[in-house]
């Protein structure tokens, strides 16, 4: 069976996950997990207009991700920081556009108070970091670190917030298809 909260997951983590060792490029590079939201939103049950304008948006945003994450594996540095906010900014857009595609899905079910709690969790906690984190550019140096890692942990606790919301995803959808009634062969 094909599990599309899995593959959102893998995309979340990919997108939130940055391993670079020793100077080496992301191991997890966020075109990647675009590319597992993009197939992961394609296999969700769902024939709304928001599916594929969610999809589409998951496909853009691995073309601009790949060429930030280009920029600095080849150490041209020319996007620098504002092309990594602009990439936030806009991936804040894509889940509110993902956020609006799953109120969809979960209308009248169990999951659907659950989805916007979630939702409205990792968009405040998402702007605010993003913000925080826009806005330090402007900080003296001696406290942009600290200003920072409020803007990081803040986002931290959305990415948790989003994490837990795709287990219960998953986990309702898992005991739907266990009860199901088996087809006669």
């Amino acid at each position: 069976m094909k599990k599309p909260y899995e593959h959102l997951f893998n995309g979340v983590c990919c997108v939130f996950l940055d391993l670079s060792f020793f100077g080496l490029p992301d191991i997890y590079p966020d075109f990647i997990g675009y590319l597992f939201f993009a197939y992961g939103i394609h296999l969700l049950p769902s024939f709304h207009n928001l599916k594929r304008w969610s999809k589409n948006f998951a496909i853009i945003l691995a073309v601009l991700s790949f060429f930030v994450e280009l920029d600095q594996w080849l150490g041209y540095k020319m996007l620098g920081e504002i092309g990594v906010q602009f990439i936030q900014f806009v991936f804040i857009v894509f889940m509110y556009v993902v956020f609006q595609l799953l109120l969809h899905i979960h209308k009248n079910k169990p999951l659907e108070a659950k989805t916007f709690k979630t939702y409205q969790k990792f968009i405040a906690f998402m702007l605010c970091g993003f913000v925080i984190q826009s806005f330090s550019i402007n900080i003296d140096a001696s406290m942009r670190e600290n200003v920072h890692f409020i803007g990081y942990v803040l986002q931290l606790l959305a990415y948790f917030f989003f994490l837990f919301y795709f287990r219960a995803c998953h986990k309702y959808y898992k005991e739907i298809n266990e009860n199901k009634v088996p087809s006669l062969k």
